[in-house]
């Protein structure tokens, strides 16, 4: 039936309804872009996937650990240390857990304190002339705790004493490594390819005082 058989009140609903379909069509539209533009994620989401403020993406990991124990992130460490082991780095091998991108973090469950600790691990640094050192920043529970600079292909003993700030009541421990020398596989590569250090072993210590 052409258009101009059809009653006029049916024509007219006809027209109110494709106004109606065309502005519900464009308002879907306006919501999907705005998501698109500001989603609703959660902040780590956020960080990285979008934002790209971290190389880091956080993940919900708490390792259980007993102070004084040495854990290997060698082969022979693999299932105690793959809870511990929270962003940054890739599988243990046989020299150690390589790091991934521009920060690493390490996470454990601690007890009460009455003193403070000590951190020790054994690190080497990646290296690949003309880059021949490694920078690394190391934090706790967000407080500046030690820097270092590596050299050398063999395993160093970093060892530090965790500030007393970042112990303040605290059951956790985060650990995060900053570093500012990775080296990329190729030069188109993304910073979350970048390599720095090969952690070998980590261990705390409460310090005991008179």
């Amino acid at each position: 039936m052409p258009w101009s058989d059809i009653p006029a009140p049916y024509r007219r609903a006809a027209s109110l309804g494709g106004y109606a379909l065309a502005a519900v069509l464009a308002g879907s539209e306006i919501v999907i872009l705005a998501l698109a533009l500001n989603p609703n994620v959660n902040a780590d989401y956020r960080a990285y996937y979008i934002d790209r403020t971290t190389t880091c993406l956080n993940r919900d990991a708490v390792g259980s650990y007993t102070l004084g124990q040495t854990v290997s992130f060698r082969n022979d460490g693999a299932k105690q240390a793959a809870d511990i082991r929270v962003c940054g780095w890739s599988g243990p091998v046989a020299d150690g857990t390589h790091s991934l991108g521009e920060t690493s973090r390490l996470r454990v469950k601690i007890p009460p304190l009455r003193n403070g600790l000590a951190a020790t691990l054994q690190i080497a640094a990646v290296i690949r002339p003309p880059q021949i050192t490694q920078r690394v920043v190391i934090s706790v529970n967000g407080v500046r705790a030690h820097a270092v600079t590596l050299s050398g292909k063999e395993p160093r003993a970093v060892s530090f004493v965790i500030p007393s700030a970042a112990l303040a009541k605290a059951d956790t421990l985060e650990i995060a490594f900053d570093y500012l020398d990775g080296i990329p596989p190729t030069p188109a590569a993304s910073n979350i390819y970048k390599r720095s250090i090969k952690l070998v072993s980590f261990r705390l210590d409460a310090i005991e005082t008179d």
